[in-house]
This record gives C-alpha cells, sequence and structure tokens, in this order.
C-alpha cells in the first residue's frame, strides 16, 4: 500500500497495537462490476487486442457499459486483469438489451477462448471517505489494499476512518484516496482502499505527512497513539498490489 496514506496507518498500526476507479459523473448508488481475469499461457496480449476489438463492435449499442481494464503488476495477481465499470445504479443490473444475444455470441467467439478464468465481484463507493482528484487523466498506476473490518466493530471503523478523513482533507493532504466496499463476491466485511498514482514517485511520503495531519488534528502524538491503538483494533490487513490502467483495452473507439 501506498506509503503517503496506508503503509502509515498501517505501520502506525503495528507500532501501537502490535488502500479509474471510475468516478461518475452523475449522482447515482456507486455500485460497480469488477472483474479479474486470467489470460491463457501466452495470451495477454491478444487478449487486450480482442477485448478492445469487442468495445469498438458494442460502442454504438444503446446502455452498453464501458470498462476501464487495468494489469496487475504486484502481489500473488501478477499478471491477471482488472475490467470494472462502475458509477452503476443497483437497477442498471436489472437492465437488459435486444442486441446482448448478439453481443454474448461475438464475446464467446473473439474474447472467450483467450481467457483462462474469471471471477466476478460487486462493490460499491463509500463516498462518504472519497478524496479524488478532479481529473484522473495524469493517474496511470493504483496502489490498492483490502482491509477486513471485524465482526460487530464496523460502526467504530467508520467513525475512525471519518476522524482520518476529516484531519486528512482539511489538510489538503498531497494523496488521493477512495474507499469501496464488497458486496459480493469477496469475504464478509471487506474494503478496498484505492490510491491514485502518476507514477512509482507516488510512494514517496508526503509533506506534511499522514502522521502530521492526524496527530495535529486529535491533539498530538500520544493522543494520536491512544487512536491508532484503538481503531487499529477494528480491523486486519489483507494483500495489496499494484495495477496499471491499460488505455487501450478500456478504449471504445471515441479517443481514437
Amino acid at each position: 500500500m501506498n506509503r503517503n496514506l496506508f503503509s502509515c496507518i498501517f505501520t502506525c498500526t503495528l507500532a501501537f497495537l502490535m488502500a479509474t476507479p471510475a468516478i461518475a459523473q452523475e449522482e447515482n448508488d456507486g455500485a460497480a462490476e469488477l472483474v479479474i481475469i486470467t489470460a491463457k499461457d501466452g495470451q495477454g496480449e491478444a487478449l487486450e487486442q480482442a477485448i478492445k476489438a469487442y468495445h469498438h463492435w458494442v460502442a454504438d449499442k444503446e446502455g452498453h457499459w464501458e470498462y476501464s481494464w487495468y494489469a496487475i503488476t504486484t502481489g500473488p495477481n501478477t499478471g491477471k486483469y482488472i475490467a470494472r465499470s462502475g458509477g452503476h445504479n443497483w437497477a442498471d443490473f436489472d437492465v437488459s438489451y435486444d442486441w446482448e444475444e448478439e453481443a454474448n455470441a461475438k464475446f464467446e467467439a473473439d474474447v472467450a477462448p483467450l481467457v483462462e478464468s474469471a471471477e466476478r465481484y460487486l462493490t460499491e463507493e463509500m463516498d462518504d471517505f472519497a478524496y479524488w482528484p478532479d481529473d484522473f487523466s495524469e493517474y496511470s498506476m493504483y496502489e490498492v489494499e483490502h482491509w477486513y473490518v471485524k465482526n460487530g466493530q464496523y460502526g467504530k471503523f467508520r467513525q475512525g476512518l471519518e476522524t482520518i478523513h476529516e484531519a486528512l482533507t482539511a489538510g489538503n493532504f498531497g494523496q488521493y484516496y477512495g474507499f469501496q466496499s464488497t458486496i459480493s463476491g469477496g469475504h464478509g466485511d471487506e474494503i478496498t482502499l484505492v490510491l491514485p498514482m502518476k507514477g512509482y514517485g507516488g510512494f514517496a511520503d508526503n509533506d506534511p505527512s499522514f502522521f502530521d495531519l492526524v496527530s495535529d488534528a486529535l491533539g498530538g502524538p500520544e493522543a494520536f497513539a491512544e487512536f491508532m491503538t484503538d481503531w487499529g483494533s477494528t480491523f486486519k490487513t489483507g494483500h495489496s498490489e499494484l495495477v496499471r490502467y491499460l488505455p487501450e483495452a478500456s478504449s471504445y473507439g471515441d479517443d481514437e
């Protein structure tokens, strides 16, 4: 996880106790579909080209969803892909169109033969804790961290996260971030932290740092230590991964 935010949270929690995405342009439920895809051996490049061609084919179909594609570059899923379509209402998942049968047949013929496996997840944006840039065009990488809130601790977890979020946004923290809740397909009470980065330089510490801003907001290092000990007990951390945005695989032809 990015040292600018999560690594500081994680490190401080350990010390005292023992992470396109797509942003909707209109108000909605913040629902998203996310698919983790494994290409067949040696077929990664072919899969990227096939999905680009499929996107261009479906681009003029009424109501089609647009998926952003990412390559996972670190962690246990290195080499796999993420396809994500966000900014939806939950009711959008119930809508169907008469062109979908033809689209499914084309996908099965052109794309599916290049795919070894796929895992589907449904997520929802946690808008109360969103601190996104106005423009994502310069952000090509995202650090992702999976957190798991302990049973019976969700309310306390949110309260602590609100305290941190208010301190960071009030201090104009130099690292943007957002949180997503896994609704279906993941583990119970799974929260994902996502941090957009322009490059590897995004791992460098910020000034003022996470510690500086939160410590000042709470009244000093001692209060910060007490807070982190208490809040850190409400969740545990899972694996992190760095993903790289794939503009060509995400293209629907309107940028060419």
